[in-house]
C-alpha cells in the first residue's frame, strides 16, 4: 500500500474517534453537536461535583480531601486536549493534510523515499497501538471493578473519586445512578486522552520522518559531490562538470527549511497541550502515592499507572525528537562542503547555524521534553511522597 494512503486511514481513523465526540477534525467549520456538548459537559462535570466533594471530605481529614482531587490531573490534560481541538481546529487540520500531501508528493520520488516514509507510518502504528491498549485496559478496568466487588464481595466503590450530592451510594438507585454518572466523564475521558495523545504524536513523529528524508536529500547531494571530486582526475585541463550540485542544494535548503518551520508549527499548535499532559501527570503521581502511602484505594492505583505511562510516552518521543535533531546537523555536517563553490558555501553555511540552533520543544519555556526531564519529575514525586511518609503526614 502507497504511503499516502497508509497516511490516509490514518488520519481517517482519528477523525472518527473524534467525530465519537462531536469533533469532526477534517470539516472546514467545526459544528457544535449534541455529542460536542456532552464532550464539552465531561470536564465541567468532574470539576463541580470533584471539587465540591473533595472540600466536603477535607473538613473530615486533608487525606480524604485530596483523595477527591485524584483525577485532577486527569482533568488539567483533558481540558487542554478538548481546549486545543477546539481552538485550534484550523490549524491541526490544515496539518494533517499538510502530512498527507508530503507522503503523496515523496511516494513519487522512489524507493528509498517510500521506505523512509512507510517507516515512519509503522513508528506512529506502533505507538497508536501501546496508548490504546494502555488506555483500554485501564480505562475498562476502572469501569468494571465497582461491578466486580459490588457483586462478589458486596463492596460499594465508585468510579469517580466522588459521590454526587442527594445520592447515597448505600441505596441501590443511588448506586445506580452514580455509576450510570460516573461512566459518561469516564468514557469521554477515555476517547480524549486517546484521541489528543493520536493528534500531538502523529504530529512529533514526522519530524524524525522529515529528518530522515533530509538524509536522503544530503545523501544525493554528497553522491554529487563526491562524483566532482572523482572527475577532477579524468577531466581535461579547462573541462568542468556541474553534476547538477546547485539544484540538489537548493533542494536541501530548501527541505530544511520546512522541516525548521514545520518544527515551529508542531509547538506553537501543542506546546500548551504537551505542557499540561507532562506537569499534570507528575502532580497525578504525586496525588496516588500520597493516597496510597496511608492505604491502598485501587481507582488511584490504576490512575496511578495512566499518569506514569502517559508522562512517559511524551518524554521517550520527545527524546526522539532530540536524536532527530542530532541526526539533521550530523547529516550536515558531514557533507563535502569543500567542493561547494564560493556562493554555494555561503548557502551552506546559513543551513549549519540554523542546523547548531534548533529550537527544541519546552514546557512552559522551564524545561525540555525528554526522557530525563521524566526522570527529574519522577524523582521529585518521590522525594516529596518519602519526605511525607518520613514525617508520618
Amino acid at each position: 500500500m502507497k504511503p499516502s494512503l497508509r497516511m490516509h486511514g490514518l488520519v481517517q481513523h482519528i477523525n472518527a474517534v473524534a467525530q465519537q465526540l462531536g469533533l469532526d477534525m477534517l470539516t472546514v467549520k467545526k459544528e457544535y453537536i449534541f455529542r460536542t456538548w456532552i464532550t464539552i459537559s465531561a470536564p465541567l462535570t468532574y470539576a463541580v461535583f470533584g471539587v465540591y466533594w473533595g472540600f466536603i471530605e477535607a473538613r473530615r481529614h486533608w487525606l480524604e480531601g485530596i483523595k477527591s482531587c485524584i483525577m485532577l490531573g486527569g482533568l488539567v490534560s483533558g481540558s487542554a486536549k478538548l481546549l486545543t481541538i477546539l481552538l485550534r481546529h484550523t490549524p491541526i487540520r490544515d496539518l494533517l493534510y499538510f502530512i498527507i500531501k508530503i507522503c503523496e508528493d515523496y511516494e513519487q520520488r522512489g524507493v528509498d523515499f517510500i521506505h523512509a516514509l512507510n517507516f515512519g507510518i509503522d513508528r506512529v502504528y506502533k505507538i497508536q497501538r501501546i496508548i490504546f491498549v494502555g488506555y483500554s485496559i485501564t480505562f475498562l478496568i476502572m469501569l468494571l471493578m465497582p461491578l466486580v466487588l459490588l457483586f462478589y464481595k458486596g463492596i460499594r466503590i465508585t468510579v469517580m473519586p466522588y459521590e454526587i450530592p442527594g445520592l447515597s451510594i448505600d441505596s441501590n438507585i443511588g448506586y445506580g445512578l452514580t455509576y450510570l454518572q460516573h461512566t459518561v466523564p469516564e468514557v469521554v475521558g477515555g476517547i480524549g486522552f486517546y484521541l489528543g495523545d493520536m493528534l500531538v504524536l502523529l504530529a512529533l513523529n514526522q519530524i524524525q520522518t522529515f529528518a530522515d528524508i533530509f538524509q536522503l536529500k544530503a545523501t544525493a547531494l554528497n553522491d554529487a559531490l563526491e562524483r566532482k571530486e572523482q572527475s577532477r582526475y579524468v577531466c581535461n585541463v579547462g573541462e568542468y562538470k556541474d553534476f547538477n550540485i546547485q539544484a540538489l542544494l537548493m533542494d536541501l535548503i530548501n527541505w530544511h527549511q520546512l522541516f525548521v518551520d514545520y518544527c515551529e508549527l508542531v509547538e506553537r499548535i501543542y506546546d500548551n497541550l504537551i505542557a499540561a499532559q507532562v506537569f499534570a501527570a507528575s502532580v497525578s503521581i504525586v496525588i496516588c502515592l500520597c493516597v496510597n502511602l496511608n492505604e491502598f484505594d485501587l481507582i488511584s492505583a490504576i490512575f496511578f499507572l495512566v499518569s506514569a505511562y502517559s508522562m512517559s510516552v511524551y518524554c521517550i518521543v520527545g527524546t526522539q525528537i532530540e536524536f532527530a535533531y542530532d541526526q539533521v546537523y550530523q547529516t550536515v555536517s558531514c557533507l563535502s562542503w569543500h567542493e561547494l563553490n564560493c556562493e554555494q558555501r555561503k548557502l551552506y553555511m546559513m543551513m549549519l547555524q540554523r542546523a547548531q540552533n534548533m529550537k527544541i520543544i519546552v514546557l512552559l519555556g522551564i524545561v525540555p521534553l525528554s526522557l530525563g526531564t521524566a526522570l527529574q519529575a519522577s524523582e521529585l514525586d518521590f522525594c516529596f511522597v518519602s519526605l511525607l511518609a518520613k514525617n508520618n503526614i
